[in-house]
């Protein structure tokens, strides 16, 4: 036997785990409302097939690039007798709903081929003793080259525990040479949440963050959140 029986118990379930919806229960909907989704969907495609053939294009794959672009300006002539029809009252074109995937190779392509971009979000709920009042910013250290690693910080984000630093830095690197890809083996990326001093203080340092390189090696995009670690605690 290819398969087994449904038994009697489990045949009326399924018979019954539904519910049977008449005609005259549905609601299409006006022609307005229908036009108004047609639109939307309409003018969300064309973004998608501009977006997906100007990646193709920044890479360098012009016949990938030329296919979305026949698909955009399909969907916008689409679009362009949708609107005619809408403003003019004519009945609703016949339509239908289709899904399609698509392989794109991800890629940052606004970076160089030597390029690393981090980007320092935001902290949360530092545990620090006077969370209103508290000045930090943030320094880091990328283990490339190892004899000059390169480094960096964040401007100053006055009086929270939760700053929003969202500054982006972009860190030179040489991605064939061999010492460089053992920094991505087995280094990690340093950060240090600072709190700024006052007059006669010194800043002081709240905790640090650890942030494999490994994974780099097999995706181009890390977006995470790690903790901080502050003496023998985390928080």
């Amino acid at each position: 036997m290819n398969s087994v029986p449904v038994s009697p118990e489990n045949k009326v379930l399924l018979e019954s785990d539904f519910d049977v919806v008449s005609v005259n229960d549905c609601s299409p909907g006006s022609d307005s409302d229908i036009y108004d989704k047609l639109e939307a969907d309409l003018l969300n495609q064309l973004k998608k097939f501009m977006e997906t053939r100007n990646h193709f294009k920044a890479i360098g794959d012009v016949t990938s690039a030329n296919r979305f672009e026949q698909q955009a300006l399909s969907t916008k002539k689409d679009l362009d007798f949708v609107k005619f029809s809408h403003k003019n009252k004519h009945p609703v074109p016949k339509f239908h709903y289709e899904m399609k995937s698509f392989s794109i190779v991800q890629c940052n392509t606004e970076l160089g081929d030597n390029d690393v971009e981090l980007t320092l979000v935001q902290g949360i709920n530092y545990n620090v003793p006077n969370p209103k009042e508290v000045d930090t910013y943030i320094r880091f250290e990328f283990p490339y080259p190892n004899e000059d690693p390169f480094r960096d910080k964040t401007s100053v984000i006055y009086n929270t525990n939760n700053p929003v630093y969202d500054e982006k830095f972009t860190i030179p690197i040489q991605r064939n040479a061999r010492a460089c890809q053992r920094i991505f083996k087995r280094q990690t990326l340093k950060c240090e949440v600072w709190a700024k001093g006052g007059f006669f203080r010194s800043d002081c340092l709240i905790g640090t963050a650890s942030v494999k390189l490994q994974p780099l090696e097999n995706i181009c995009v890390i977006h995470d959140s790690f903790n901080v670690s502050m003496k023998s605690s985390v928080t």
